[in-house]
C-alpha cells in the first residue's frame, strides 16, 4: 500500500496524494452497494422525476458525476446548492462549503426549509475574513498611526507568516478529496476562488476534485457566476462537469419565475430540459 508523504510544496504534496490515490484500489462495500445504488438524487424530488420521466424517487444522477451551476446572482444557485446536499444519505460523508454565508445564516435556511441540519458546513468566507481581512485591517491602522517595535513584532507573528502559509485553494482540495466513497459536497461558489488564484490552477484542481468524485462514485457540485470567469475557462469548466445547469430568473406577470435549463448531460442528451420552478418552502420540499 503507498502512502503519502510531506512535501515543502502544498500544492505538490496535494497532487502527489492524489495520484497515489489513484494506485491504491477502491473495495466498495456490497451493502453499501445496494444502499446507495448506481443513482443519486439532484436534491429535488420534483427534479428527479422531470429527468427521469418516472413517478418513482430512484435518483437521476449517476454516481460520480459532477455538476456545474452557473448564471446570474438572485437565480436562486446558492439555495439548489444547500438543497442539493440536504438529501445526504450519510451527513459525516457530505460537506456544503460555503465562501460567501456564515454559518448561521445557512442554518436558519435549513430550518426555513425544514431540510435535516446534520451535515457539515464550512464556511470559508468566514475563515478568510478573520484570518486575512482583520490583519490587514490592522496593518492600516499601522500605516496610518505609525509603528511602534511591539507592533512590528505582532504584525511579523500574524499577518505576514500566515497569510502566507494558508492556501485556501489547497485546502479545499484536499477537504474534498478526503471525502470517502459515495460522499456528497457542493462548493458555493468558485467566484472565492478565481478572484484570488491563478484561473489555470483554480481548474487544475478542479480536475483533481472531479476525478476524485469518479473514482470514489460521489456527486459534486459546482457553483460559479456567469461573469466570474473568462469564456475559455467558462468553457474548460463545462468540458470537466457531466452536467451543466444554468439558472435563470425571468418574469410571469407581476411574479418572478426562476428557470434551470440542463445544457449538457453527458452520455444523456434526452435528459437536457427546461425546468421552471418557484422557490417557496413547499417547492423546496426533499
Amino acid at each position: 500500500m503507498y502512502s503519502c508523504y510531506l512535501l515543502k510544496s502544498k500544492i505538490t504534496q496535494v497532487v502527489l496524494c492524489f495520484l497515489i490515490k489513484k494506485l491504491n484500489s477502491i473495495n466498495f462495500d456490497s451493502d453499501d452497494e445496494d444502499f446507495y445504488g448506481d443513482m443519486g438524487s439532484i436534491g429535488s424530488v420534483k427534479f428527479d422525476r422531470i429527468l427521469t420521466g418516472t413517478p418513482h424517487n430512484t435518483g437521476s444522477i449517476p454516481r460520480g458525476f459532477t455538476l456545474l451551476g452557473y448564471g446570474n446572482t438572485g437565480a436562486g444557485i446558492d439555495l439548489f446548492a444547500k438543497q442539493f446536499v440536504s438529501v445526504a444519505e450519510d451527513p459525516e460523508n457530505t460537506i456544503l462549503i460555503s465562501t460567501s454565508e456564515t454559518t448561521s445564516e445557512i442554518l436558519s435556511v435549513y430550518k426555513k426549509y425544514d431540510w435535516p441540519t446534520e451535515i457539515r458546513v464550512r464556511t470559508m468566507g468566514e475563515e478568510y475574513n478573520r484570518e486575512v481581512l482583520t490583519r490587514e485591517l490592522e496593518a492600516s491602522k499601522y500605516r496610518i498611526e505609525g509603528f511602534s517595535l511591539s507592533d512590528i513584532q505582532k504584525l511579523a507573528q500574524t499577518r505576514f507568516v500566515d497569510q502566507q502559509s494558508h492556501d485556501f485553494l489547497t485546502d479545499l482540495t484536499t477537504q474534498v478529496t478526503s471525502l470517502g466513497p459515495y460522499f456528497r459536497a457542493a462548493i458555493d461558489s468558485l467566484d472565492f476562488f478565481y478572484s484570488r488564484f491563478d484561473a489555470s490552477r483554480v481548474t487544475s484542481m478542479l480536475r483533481i476534485m472531479q476525478a476524485h468524485a469518479q473514482r470514489n462514485r460521489g456527486l459534486l457540485l459546482l457553483t460559479v457566476s456567469g461573469d466570474a470567469v473568462e469564456k475559455s475557462t467558462e468553457r474548460e469548466l463545462m468540458a470537466i462537469c457531466d452536467i451543466v445547469m444554468e439558472f435563470e430568473v425571468g418574469m410571469r406577470g407581476s411574479d418572478f419565475d426562476t428557470r434551470m435549463v440542463i445544457r449538457r448531460f453527458r452520455n444523456s442528451p434526452e435528459n437536457l430540459a427546461f425546468i421552471t420552478f418557484r422557490v417557496t418552502p413547499e417547492h423546496c420540499k426533499t
